[in-house]
């Protein structure tokens, strides 16, 4: 099944989306779950994409916790989840490159909660976008259902990242090898 039909069958709902990423899910159990407790504004529904190595009991319970609440979803697996991305509103996640990269590129409102052990990496990330006013962060040590109900329920526009931030890097590949490899042509020839 490709991955636009797969989407279709998942029969999301019409209204507004609030995407819950946690990675390969093998350290995101926490935010899952303070995800899953927090309320929705009116009119959003809720889906948490736990991916493959987020332990099965958390799934478990994560699954409980969406049975009571009509407005929120748990997902394991979705081989296109860029396609679940784009049409999400907002989007809370872990600070991974790879994600924090995808959520820069679909210009989504994101809050970010960064992984701080066993490197700071993703918290220098987060702090940095979050002062380029690119992204909002919420520490870990602060990750409660209230925090992140009160972000929900803020009405901010979604960042302009491409007005801040060069995303086309591709396309500039061709100009930098070309570069490379005349100043390697013009220093062989200044050695002969």
């Amino acid at each position: 099944m490709d991955s636009v039909q797969a989407l279709k069958s998942l029969n999301l709902p019409s209204e507004r989306l609030v995407l819950c990423l946690v990675g390969g899910g093998q350290d995101g159990a926490r935010l899952a779950e303070i995800f899953a407790l927090a309320e929705l504004p009116p009119g959003m529904s809720g889906i948490i994409l736990t991916g493959p190595f987020m332990p099965r009991k958390v799934q478990q319970q994560l699954q409980k916790y969406a049975a009571k609440r009509s407005n929120l979803r748990v997902l394991k697996y979705l081989a296109e989840p860029t396609l679940l991305l784009n049409q999400a509103e907002r989007v809370i996640a872990m600070g991974g490159y790879n994600t924090t990269c995808e959520l820069l590129s679909f210009q989504k409102r994101s809050l970010i909660i960064p992984r701080i052990k066993p490197r700071r990496e993703q918290l220098i990330r987060a702090e940095r976008l979050q002062a380029l006013g690119l992204i909002d962060m919420l520490h870990p040590h602060d990750l409660k259902p209230e925090a992140l109900t009160d972000w929900l329920m803020q009405e901010v526009e979604p960042p302009q990242a491409r007005s801040c931030i060069d995303l086309d890097g591709l396309s500039c590949i061709p100009q930098f090898v070309n570069e490379i490899l005349m100043s390697a042509d013009h220093s062989s020839h200044q050695a002969s």
